[in-house]
């Protein structure tokens, strides 16, 4: 079985089922995006493209992107999506960024829209298709592609490295969206509703998990979302969708921006999925404490573990089952790799909140098998997960053939608990630091921009960047400074306050602690040779 095969099959069981795409203001049913996509297929191999090649897909969360996917597939290519760019700077770093990936992955062809004709138009090498002139073409039939092929050529977003292709084939995929759909016993009286860009694994897969479950769709664009928080809960709310995703500062900014008073009907969200990201404590009992007034129950919340590299997820809680959490000594945890239980009041205690256990289908352990409680490098097993990168034969796989996943994490009693990334680990004179720790800190400071920061070490310093509007600098410093000293013991800590929005992040929104540091270290090295100059 392949994706287009499984899609096609939906698609037959709910023909005038409504999928909307508001941002482009689109409203089809899935036989109308079952027949574009066929029509787009047509188009593709009518200009040369064939069994094995790669299909980019430089669109917007429209029908266009979900179709050039299942088109793709129809041919036994594989998809390659690509990220949108984020607003108009740097705008020549965006297109450098994109044709590598059309390099690296000898793309032969590239679905647009008219609007990123400009963009589509500096790239070299692909052939470019307009998917709004498919219309004209004979709807293709039949499938080229088996499960073996390559359905998606997923780039990685770069939070810790440059962009690798993450090879999932058509079973993989498959495999992915049924353990999803296992999880959290989707029916067909669910509906699914996102904002998540269709370029990245979560927005991409979770969408096609819905569509493979031939359930009513509603697929914002991000901007709708960041723009208007809040108007986008009253869209998300009013489509009386029951499966939603978000990283933890979606939640976050739905808290900033919905008034506490505002009268809401949330009681059939059933599921919010909360991954892609370290998952907070706070965030997530704030989310409720607020929301459970306006019907939103703990139990909905889903903090969930996965990776591109896993397709996309890896770990889910049991389904209903309200959040837990582990409070464990921070110092040990960060000098020992061992996660010693405190109570939940006591100063040096951090909170740790359970991702869940291992989806149907895939396995779970940490650094080979270790016993519970001891923080090593998370490896995960199964259907779901790739063979390993494009053009790469030095997989990042142990010697039994489970996949290593860079993070750190440890299992209490079956439950997988993640506690930060191994590149990112901060180790100055010998002593371990967890940036989340010294995140958790900072963002608590007032002036701290919407608690935008990140910490990393550069040499024998832990060097904080933290956002803000702040005229007083000199004690928004202090304070960080005080507090980092007086509850990590951290002395020797830099501290510099950017603007809003300097921090990059990645191309699904999480905050880039060392693409910051990079940034950090050109500026300093700019002021340095300007002051040498004069």
């Amino acid at each position: 079985m392949t994706l287009p095969e499984r899609f096609d099959t939906a698609a037959a069981t709910a023909p005038d089922l409504p999928i909307s795409f508001p941002g482009e203001d689109e409203r089809l049913t899935y036989a109308e995006l079952a027949d574009g996509s066929r029509r787009i297929a047509a188009a593709l191999a009518e200009a040369g493209a064939r069994e094995g090649d790669v299909i980019g897909v430089l669109c917007p969360n429209g029908a266009a992107f979900v179709q050039a996917v299942f088109a793709a597939g129809r041919l036994g290519a594989a998809a390659c999506p690509l990220p949108l760019p984020m607003g108009m700077r740097d705008l020549e770093a965006y297109v450098r960024r994109l044709q590598s990936i059309v390099d690296t992955s000898t793309m032969t062809d590239l679905v647009i829209v008219p609007k990123l004709r400009p963009v589509a138009d500096q790239l070299t090498g692909p052939r470019i298709h307009d998917a709004a002139s498919t219309v004209r073409h004979e709807p293709w039939s039949g499938y080229a592609a088996t499960a073996e092929h390559t359905a998606v050529l997923q780039f990685t977003s770069g939070s810790t490295a440059e962009p690798k292709g993450v090879v999932l084939t058509h079973a993989n995929v498959l495999a992915c969206a049924d353990s999803i759909t296992s999880a959290i016993a989707i029916t067909d009286g669910d509906a699914w509703g996102s904002w998540l860009p269709l370029f990245h694994d979560m927005g991409l897969f979770g969408t096609i998990t819905g569509l493979l479950n031939a359930i009513p769709m509603t697929v914002w664009s991000p901007a709708t979302f960041v723009k208007s928080p809040a108007g986008w809960l009253t869209e998300f709310l009013a489509s009386r969708a029951t499966i939603c995703a978000m990283p933890n500062f979606g939640y976050d900014y739905l808290l900033t921006a919905v008034p506490a008073d505002r009268g809401l009907d949330m009681a059939h969200w059933r599921v919010a999925f909360n991954g892609a990201e370290s998952i907070s404590v706070d965030s997530i009992r704030a989310f409720s404490d607020r929301f459970g007034r306006a019907g939103f129950r703990p139990e909905a919340m889903t903090p969930a573990y996965g990776l591109a590299e896993a397709t996309l997820v890896a770990t889910l809680p049991p389904l209903d089952r309200p959040p837990v959490y582990d409070w464990v000594d921070r110092a040990a945890l960060a000098a020992e790799g061992k996660a010693v239980r405190l109570a939940e009041t006591d100063p040096g205690a951090r909170g740790i909140v359970g991702l869940g256990r291992a989806v149907p289908g895939m396995r779970v352990r940490v650094d080979g098998g270790v016993s519970d409680g001891v923080v090593g490098e998370i490896e995960v097993d199964g259907a779901a997960v790739t063979g390993g990168y494009l053009g790469r034969s030095d997989g990042p796989f142990t010697a039994d053939g489970w996949l290593r996943t860079g993070d750190l994490g440890y299992l209490r009693d079956g439950e997988l608990y993640f506690t930060g990334r191994i590149k990112e680990m901060i180790t100055v004179r010998g002593e371990n630091v967890y940036p989340l720790d010294v995140e958790a800190i900072v963002r608590s400071v007032p002036g701290v921009y919407k608690g935008r920061c990140v910490a990393f070490a550069d040499g024998e310093r832990i060097v904080v960047c933290a956002e803000t509007r702040e005229t007083d600098r000199e004690r928004l410093t202090a304070e960080i400074i005080a507090r980092c000293s007086a509850e990590l013991g951290l002395g020797d800590l830099a501290v510099h306050l950017v603007r809003p929005r300097t921090i990059p992040r990645t191309t699904s929104g999480k905050l880039q602690r060392l693409g910051m540091r990079e940034r950090l270290r050109e500026s300093l090295s700019d002021q340095s040779k300007s002051r040498q100059s004069k």
